[in-house]
């Protein structure tokens, strides 16, 4: 069975309520006329009895007869057309006209007039009358008078107000309806372009985005939040492209010139030597591409979420002294200084003190490899408003204005021609800053052509223990 759709379901449930609201208000307002129409017949029949008790109770002294006379006088003057009678405390009638003698109201002892007859409707169809009783004590004597009034015109306004609102309600309600199926329509026709438009975007176009509406409402937020959604899904199929492409690139280069050094040495019979010399090459770019696809796995581990570092408290000041002695063989090859501007007190953090170590390797060798023979390298570490603060200055080439904003992207190199020949593969960088981002700290770079670079992180302490 096929789901009705959002504008079928919101005009259903539209229609529920306003047809109960609807039932409701209209028992509501048939119960609450026909109650105001039976209090103010009970309001006149209170009046006519006063009336009648005044009359009868004024002249004690004179015969039943005669005040019975009286009575019947009175009661052509009254409400109802002289719908009155009379019966004495042995339940006989005394005055019983024929006006309301075909209507068979029962006859009535005093100690029954409020419990049973108050206000009470008897007989049928067209002979249906309200009644009210009152007690008269004339000579001693007890009677009671019963008032009535026919409710035959006050039934026919009753039925009328009936019908009205037996069939204005469901003409009322198919209007209504009707109206909120076409404003549920009008009001989700964004939603169906929003359909339409996110249809037709793909891996090709994801540069489309969403027409927003300027109507501040829902749709408008909808439309806002889904084209911030296919932003960030652009920036991030641009990035794996970019990274496909790049990671496929470097894994070319060596790859070739592993396969070019083979072929070579196998053309023909060559000494020991030769073949020595032929697999040296072979194992130095199998260590770059092992180098490169570790590199690789680790920034796959940090984007997919499953890369997790091994948080502990360490002593960041050993951790970043170990790293300059691992660095030491690189500079003395390349005659370069290195200075420390270590304190011997701990600088405790909370961290992995491998992926740290990693950190402080990654800076200390670009450093090094950029700074010509004769250069220096500076490394300190200090304590400032709760953070170690570690900066990594070289007086080497530096980096131009135009490269400094992507020199932490994937595969960048500022310096494109001494890269290769240094053996950088443009991902160490983006590793650092994953791994200084996850210990909840930054890194910032300053630099300038010719000057040098300086590269400086921020990492929280740990907290004192209690």
């Amino acid at each position: 069975m096929k789901p009705l759709s959002v504008r079928a379901r919101l005009t259903l449930w539209y229609f529920a309520v306003l047809a109960t609201s609807l039932t409701l208000f209209a028992a509501g307002v048939f119960l609450a006329v026909r109650e105001s129409v039976f209090n103010a017949v009970d309001e006149e029949l209170e009046n006519q009895l006063k009336g009648i008790r005044r009359l009868l109770e004024h002249e004690p002294e004179h015969r039943l007869a005669d005040l019975l006379g009286e009575l019947e006088e009175y009661s052509e003057l009254g409400l109802g057309g002289g719908l009155l009678q009379v019966n004495d405390s042995r339940g006989r009638w005394v005055y019983q006209p024929d006006s309301i003698r075909k209507y068979n109201l029962p006859s009535v002892l005093p100690g029954e007039i409020a419990r049973k007859y108050r206000r009470e409707s008897f007989g049928s169809g067209k002979h249906l009358v309200r009644v009210n009783s009152s007690k008269i004590t004339i000579n001693k004597e007890v009677y009671v008078v019963q008032a009535a009034v026919r409710l035959e015109e006050f039934g026919e306004v009753l039925s009328e107000l009936g019908w009205t609102l037996l069939w204005g309600i469901p003409a009322l309600l198919l209007l209504a309806s009707t109206g909120g199926y076409w404003m549920s329509r009008r009001a989700l026709r964004p939603v169906d372009e929003i359909t339409r438009t996110a249809r037709s975007i793909g891996e090709h176009n994801l540069s489309k985005r969403l027409q927003t509406p300027s109507t501040g409402d829902e749709l408008q937020r909808l439309s806002e939040t889904l084209n911030e959604m296919l932003a960030r899904l652009e920036s991030a199929f641009r990035r794996i492209t970019q990274f496909t492409a790049d990671a496929s690139h470097e894994l070319r280069t060596p790859i070739s010139l592993m396969r070019v050094t083979a072929e070579v040495a196998l053309r023909k019979d060559r000494p020991a030597t030769d073949y020595r010399e032929a697999l040296g090459q072979i194992l130095h770019e199998l260590e770059q591409t092992s180098r490169l696809i570790e590199d690789l796995l680790t920034l796959a581990r940090a984007d997919s979420g499953a890369a997790r570092l091994g948080m502990a408290p360490m002593d960041l000041a050993q951790s970043l002294r170990e790293a300059c002695r691992q660095i030491q063989r690189l500079c003395q090859d390349k005659q370069v200084q290195l200075r420390e501007a270590i304190a011997a007190d701990a600088c405790p953090v909370e961290g992995d003190c491998e992926a740290l170590r990693r950190v402080f390797v990654i800076l200390l060798d670009n450093a090094v490899k950029y700074t010509g023979p004769g250069g220096r390298v500076d490394v300190s570490l200090t304590e400032l408003d709760g953070f170690a603060i570690i900066e990594v200055r070289d007086t080497g080439i530096g980096i131009s204005d135009q490269d400094l904003p992507n020199i932490f992207e994937r595969f960048y190199r500022a310096d494109k021609a001494r890269s290769r020949a240094s053996g950088g593969t443009g991902l160490g960088l983006s590793i650092a800053r994953w791994i200084i981002e996850s210990h909840r700290g930054e890194i910032q770079v300053e630099s300038a052509l010719g000057q040098g670079s300086t590269f400086r992180t921020r990492l929280p302490l740990a907290r004192p223990s209690d």
